[in-house]
């Protein structure tokens, strides 16, 4: 495309009702026939586009004038881009003062020196409407030889202050809309481009000591004064910039990975409270000393740094490649797949370009069996004839399993972490010894679910916490699943209980159904006697189970897998506890789900002390939450 000679303005504004009107004159007195003004209204709440109107309306000065909802600054810059027409771009916070030579300057400057982009002089000041710039000053330019290197080391930022050439800009694909703010990015993507590919173009960059704008020294909620959205940028805007310059030196990309985990313990350290005796700390040490970190190791710990910063603003990022992963577990029945299910869920969500491979080291795997189908979408292979984890002569079958990206081990053996930290692959990820063999863990400590200890290893490699829920159902069936049976007697409520609150049922217009396996026989008789066939299901397929249960309202279980069925149906389900952890062994994944525990409930081990007037007093609360 063929840009007119000129400059094309660009002004970014998200809530600047208090500096908008005086930022855009310190423009218009700029501008000419061989300029324009493009304004984006980033999504603003408060006066600031009632404010852009009322100053246009008493200049009739010509303006495009976009009104988005609030992306961040790099994808407002990028849709103002598209709509740009002259050959350079001078982008303007909604905030700042331009000089008044400022836009003829820099466009002389950069027609003359040849330039891709020149970073001119800023300061912050109280008052910037009212700064006064000098006409003399000292205004060398300076051409950056080796810029990109010298951008990494200093992370380089400011977006008012700078002017770039519009086809040059357009290359090498504008803002990174992986990052809010785009003041680092800009600057490496240009004086990077020849290290993207071997047909990359070498730009030209230059920084001048001409004072090119102020900025206000105070501002409310200013996304700059952040300290931490500051670093977490110029962190993942590095990162960024790794993943797609191949070609940068080796030397280089080491030297940057070092500074940014040296940033990230600096931060744990202040803000996290993080010790010398941690896990951080000693990433940290190992880095200082010539350990040498993979780029991906590297932006899962800058995400685990700064999760818990709510102020932050971060934006998706999806790898490019297909991540590999390889999840280890050791014996796969019934029960322990299912509780596994959540952070399979999760993990998709995290990687969806991902290829998953399962590994069942100790003998055969339900989930490549009856329950197979739950994988779909979730699990690319299933390995359970390889059995590795129980003997330390099983390292040499770790050493010749082809490369991982990630390998999670969800076990918690000391032996067996050991034995698979021998797979080659770029992070390891295990919970035994407290995550001590583990390159990175959880910042949620003390969990107790089982399930939720899963789904936090998942969370490691995402930039903020992950909505567990799924598939949530709250039917307007009047049909409530019952399970009545447990692998062991201690786990079971009384039959009697459950046909008590059956009853119940019927009387208030529900429909219990008794969901049976086919060894439940003496169940079964009893059941029929009481109610007729037509109040049971019997059923050896777990997936008949799950879709049974979908049209029903509630579901009702003790402790035992098939509870774990009717909750991965997405059905709220009361699930009723004896001497077995109600927390550590819940199921997730709906927010309605309920337990009954007699230890909680009575201080009592003994399952049958739970009365069934409290199950029918927690029913009813429950149908009241879900109407």
């Amino acid at each position: 495309m063929k840009f007119n000679d000129g400059v094309s303005i660009i002004v970014t504004v998200f809530n600047k009702e208090k500096y908008i009107e005086n930022t855009l004159s310190s423009i218009v007195k700029q501008m000419n026939r061989s300029s324009e003004l493009i304004i984006v209204n980033d999504g603003s709440t408060d006066t600031s586009l009632q404010k852009i109107n009322a100053f246009f309306k008493k200049r009739k000065i010509s303006h495009k004038l976009i009104n988005q909802t609030n992306t961040g600054p790099s994808i407002a810059i990028n849709n103002a881009l598209k709509k740009v027409k002259f050959s350079f771009v001078k982008l303007v916070d909604g905030d700042d003062i331009l000089a008044p030579y400022a836009i003829n300057f820099m466009f002389k400057t950069m027609v003359n020196s040849k330039l891709d982009l020149l970073y001119g002089d800023w300061k912050w000041v109280e008052n910037p409407e009212k700064y006064s710039f000098k006409k003399s000053q000292n205004n060398q330019t300076k051409i950056m030889s080796d810029a990109i290197t010298k951008l990494l080391a200093k992370g380089w930022g400011g977006s008012s202050n700078l002017m770039i050439k519009t086809e040059s800009f357009k290359k090498v694909g504008g803002c990174d809309e992986n990052i809010f703010v785009q003041d680092y990015s800009i600057p490496l993507r240009i004086a990077g481009n020849h290290l993207k590919s071997k047909s990359g173009k070498h730009y030209k960059v230059a920084v001048t000591s001409k004072l090119i704008c102020v900025c206000p020294k105070f501002i409310t909620n200013r996304i700059m004064d952040n300290n931490g959205q500051t670093l977490y940028d110029l962190s993942i805007a590095s990162l960024n910039f790794l993943d797609d310059h191949s070609l940068l030196k080796q030397k280089v990309k080491d030297a940057v990975l070092k500074k940014i985990i040296s940033r990230c313990w600096k931060w744990a350290l202040r803000k996290n409270g993080k010790s010398y005796f941690s896990k951080e700390f000693r990433i940290y040490l190992k880095s200082k000393f010539g350990l040498k970190y993979s780029p991906k190791f590297v932006r899962y710990f800058v995400y685990q740094t700064w999760r818990q910063e709510e102020r932050i603003k971060k934006l998706n990022y999806t790898p490019k490649k297909k991540v590999k992963i390889l999840i280890y577990v050791g014996l796969d029945l019934l029960g322990d797949a299912l509780l596994k299910l959540p952070f399979l869920r999760t993990l998709k969500k995290v990687f969806p370009h991902s290829e998953v491979t399962w590994l069942a080291g100790k003998g055969d795997s339900i989930l490549n069996k009856s329950l197979k189908p739950l994988t779909h979408g979730l699990l690319d292979k299933i390995e359970d004839k390889i059995k590795i984890g129980s003997k330390l002569s099983d390292i040499s079958k770790a050493k010749n399993f082809s490369n991982f990206d990630i390998v999670i081990d969800t076990q918690k053996r000391v032996l067996t972490t050991l034995i698979l930290k021998k797979i080659n692959c770029d992070i390891f990820i295990s919970q035994s010894a407290n995550f001590f063999f583990s390159d990175l863990k959880p910042d949620t400590k003390n969990e107790v679910n089982l399930s939720k200890q899963l789904i936090n290893l998942a969370e490691i490699f995402n930039y903020k916490k992950i909505d567990d829920s799924f598939s949530i159902k709250t039917n307007k069936s009047k049909k409530v699943v019952i399970c009545p049976g447990a692998s062991a007697e201690w786990k079971s409520w009384n039959l009697e209980n459950f046909m008590e609150f059956a009853k119940y049922l019927i009387q208030k217009k529900f429909l219990p159904i008794f969901v049976l396996g086919p060894k439940e026989k003496n169940l079964e008789r009893k059941i029929l006697n009481a109610f007729g066939k037509s109040r049971v299901f019997i059923s050896n397929d777990p997936i008949k189970t799950i879709k049974f249960s979908t049209n029903a309202k509630i579901g009702i279980s003790n402790d035992t897998g098939c509870g774990h069925l009717i909750a991965n149906s997405g059905i709220p389900l009361i699930t009723i506890f004896g001497p077995t952890n109600s927390e550590k062994f819940r199921p997730i994944g709906n927010p309605y789900n309920k337990v009954i525990s007699s230890i909680k409930e009575y201080g009592s081990n003994d399952i049958n002390t739970i009365r069934p007037e409290l199950l029918i007093e927690k029913f009813n609360k429950l149908i009241k939450e879900i109407r």
